[in-house]
């Protein structure tokens, strides 16, 4: 019996306090708090809920409070009230549902999820990058500690790195300290350029620009996948300032 009267949308201090008054027949606040075994100073607050709902009735006898349990058949009554209710809540929902929809897909799409393969993959998200950047913007690098091993690979992130210097982009990059020699010799001689160094050992490079997250997997096969939501960007851009902090020049 309480799985249902639960399932109607009663909350089982309604359910017991309802019950109790059901058997009780007409009685007081206090048998009624003491056989539905609630609380006192809720019994009046649950009472005036199960009253509203027109499953109890209130009167005064002798100056003093009394309730009774309405006719069960209410419950049947009560049910109806909250289906005309759903109704009247599912037209209002389907008067607004396409102003909800525009705002959704506007939101999916400054929200893009994007998985490039392969170096030419790796190359567009790049030369995407330089155009949609503008000149004093700055570009946040997590370089993996395998990224700058094949010689096409070396190649194609100097030219980056020149196209980013000579639209006047700043970029701020960290890498393994291991990686110190090589990454001077790469990219030291760049313009808008700053390189620290911290104990960092991942085959994967974070890309941080605008509202754009770049991760980069550098496997058999290079992966990337590109994040287009500004959450995101934060969210990692916060972790990159934190470890540029604790980093070495």
């Amino acid at each position: 019996m309480k799985t249902i009267l639960r399932e109607i949308g009663l909350t089982d201090s309604e359910i017991n306090v309802y019950l109790a008054v059901l058997e009780l027949g007409d009685s007081t606040k206090g048998p009624i708090t003491n056989k539905s075994q609630v609380t006192g100073s809720k019994t009046y607050e649950i009472l005036e809920r199960l009253k509203q709902k027109g499953l109890i009735t209130e009167y005064l006898k002798n100056k003093i409070k009394h309730y009774k349990a309405a006719n069960p058949k209410q419950l049947l009554q009560y049910l109806e009230e909250k289906k005309q209710k759903i109704d009247s809540a599912e037209t209002q929902i389907r008067s607004i549902l396409p102003q909800l929809l525009a705002q959704y897909n506007t939101s999916i799409k400054d929200s893009e999820v994007e998985l490039f393969t392969g170096l030419k993959g790796m190359q567009a998200i790049f030369y995407e990058q330089i155009d949609i950047m503008n000149p004093g913007e700055t570009a946040y690098v997590i370089g993996g500690t395998k990224g700058i091993a094949e010689e096409a690979m070396i190649a194609f992130f100097q030219k980056i790195h020149q196209l980013r210097a000579e639209k006047k982009i700043k970029t701020k990059m960290l890498y393994n300290k291991r990686q110190k020699i090589t990454t001077q010799e790469l990219f030291n001689k760049c313009a808008y350029t700053q390189t620290k160094y911290i104990e960092h050992t991942s085959p994967v490079a974070i890309n941080i620009y605008k509202d754009r997250t770049v991760i980069i997997i550098f496997s058999s096969e290079i992966i990337a996948i590109a994040i287009k939501s500004q959450d995101v960007a934060n969210s990692f851009l916060e972790y990159f300032n934190m470890l540029w902090i604790r980093a070495k020049d």
